[in-house]
């Protein structure tokens, strides 16, 4: 991402599964995102966490690619668990 997003970038398009308003996402770029909402009226508003079976997918999926294996674990058992039950 650093030799595409420089100091002459105007806008940033977010594309893949998990976009920086999510809770789970944890990855360099999201940084001009975070910033540009700390300063916007929705500087209170906390992140998407994941409601829907397939966001919960989403997020045990991106955890375990990120590493953090015990969070993608539990976040595994969440999904699993709707998954199941929540029909």
């Amino acid at each position: 991402y650093s030799n595409i997003i420089n100091d002459n970038t105007v806008l940033i398009h977010y594309t893949g599964a998990t976009k920086p308003w999510h809770a789970w996402a944890n990855y360099p770029s999201v940084i001009y995102y975070k910033n540009a909402r700390l300063n916007s009226p929705w500087k209170d508003s906390p992140a998407k966490d994941a409601r829907t079976i397939v966001e919960f997918k989403k997020r045990y999926k991106h955890l375990l690619v990120q590493g953090h294996y015990f969070k993608g674990l539990l976040a595994g058992s969440a999904y699993l668990y709707r998954k199941l039950f929540h029909k």
